[in-house]
């Protein structure tokens, strides 16, 4: 039985067995797509920072960096027939 629950487990982990992505999942991939190498690791590093409890006044880079990730998302959830990412994200459920 063990043995079962095992392949049962590695099945479900499957990439064809996971749910689509949601619209709103799917606006950030697309929109993270459009951004650089240099400002994805920024983004990490502020996203990491954030989550840590770390905050600092963002400096003029790291503010142009998180304005071009807003306007990437704001585009990509336009071009999905929505008027907005947040439209996007009332209409998934999505509080965040």
């Amino acid at each position: 039985m063990k043995n079962m629950r095992r392949r049962l487990d590695v099945l479900e982990r499957l990439p064809q067995f996971q749910p689509p992505p949601s619209p709103v999942e799917q606006i950030w991939h697309l929109a993270l797509q459009k951004l650089s190498n240099e400002d994805l690791a920024l983004l990490t590093m502020l996203t990491r920072g954030r989550d840590a409890g770390s905050y600092w006044t963002r400096s003029q880079s790291e503010s142009e960096v998180v304005a071009a990730c807003e306007a990437a998302v704001e585009t990509e959830a336009r071009q999905m027939g929505f008027r907005s990412f947040a439209d996007a994200k009332r209409i998934a459920g999505q509080q965040r």
